[in-house]
């Protein structure tokens, strides 16, 4: 599974205020001073080395500097307890208590898929999967929630929940397409998208399903070469079912997407009916 954003791996992480290195009582201007201090410090560019440090830092501030987040943390903090030499923070339980909002469950859902809480971050996705709340961009930086949702799509699939996959796989690459967000990381979304099309919903959806499925995968354009072999894997399907004509029009669409894609031209002479390429459109 591809790692996203981390807190630490023990269920509880220090004192929002301890990690900024402010009183509960500072201004937005002190915390904002403070943030810059602790960021320089640990900063790689500057010799720092310790990567968790910097992430809690940086989480640290991202609520604190809101008015709003502070303003729940603080009424979280009544929940401190004693954790060692100091206090620590159950995050966890503070968000399971405010369920009844989906930013918390969306953030619950964040933290558990890092904290190894799989089947626990994908009972909350599915309440709120099929609703507007369910769009994690609508609480995380962009870049963030499309590695949260590539997170559970690969979960559902490793739990067979093949066509659930595809579902969150189709909304990723939609977002991607509109702006990026996974960067290079993209391709290995586009290879995982092309397994679970040409591999695993063929387990288990019935061919004229998916043949439908298939044309729909290709109408996402998600690339040259994801078409060309879904146009490929229709073409065959097509001409086991007897449909010729519909075999030669998708095997011609693969040809000039990628005439040198391997099988594509035995495939292409075997629908052709002769030892010659079918024309190409």
């Amino acid at each position: 599974m591809r790692t996203v954003r981390a807190w630490p791996d023990d269920t509880f992480v220090n004192d929002l205020y301890s990690i900024i290195g402010v009183q509960p009582e500072a201004s937005q201007k002190e915390i904002k001073s403070a943030f810059r201090k602790k960021a320089k410090a640990r900063h790689p560019d500057t010799g720092g080395t310790d990567d968790e440090a910097m992430r809690l830092v940086l989480e640290a501030y991202r609520i604190l500097s809101d008015a709003q987040s502070r303003r729940e943390y603080d009424r979280g903090r009544l929940r401190l307890i004693p954790h060692g030499q100091g206090i620590a923070f159950d995050y966890r339980l503070w968000l399971l208590d405010r369920l009844e909002e989906p930013e918390y469950i969306a953030k619950l859902v964040f933290y558990d898929l890092l904290h190894d809480l799989e089947d626990e971050a994908l009972a909350l996705y599915d309440r709120i999967r099929d609703t507007d709340q369910g769009r994690l961009e609508r609480f995380f930086e962009r870049p963030e929630a499309m590695d949260a949702e590539f997170c559970i799509a690969e979960e559902y699939a490793l739990r067979g929940r093949y066509i659930d996959s595809y579902r969150v796989m189709k909304r990723l690459i939609a977002m991607e397409q509109q702006s990026s967000g996974f960067g290079y990381f993209y391709d290995v979304v586009l290879a995982r998208y092309r397994r679970l099309v040409l591999e695993d919903l063929l387990r288990v959806l019935e061919p004229e399903i998916y043949l439908e499925t298939l044309q729909e995968a290709i109408s996402i354009r998600s690339s040259a070469e994801n078409d060309a072999q879904f146009l490929r894997k229709r073409a065959e399907l097509l001409f086991r079912l007897g449909r010729v004509a519909e075999a030669k029009t998708a095997i011609n669409r693969a040809l000039v997407l990628a005439p040198k894609l391997p099988g594509l031209k035995a495939l292409a002479v075997k629908i052709s009916g002769s030892n010659k390429w079918p024309e190409q459109p």
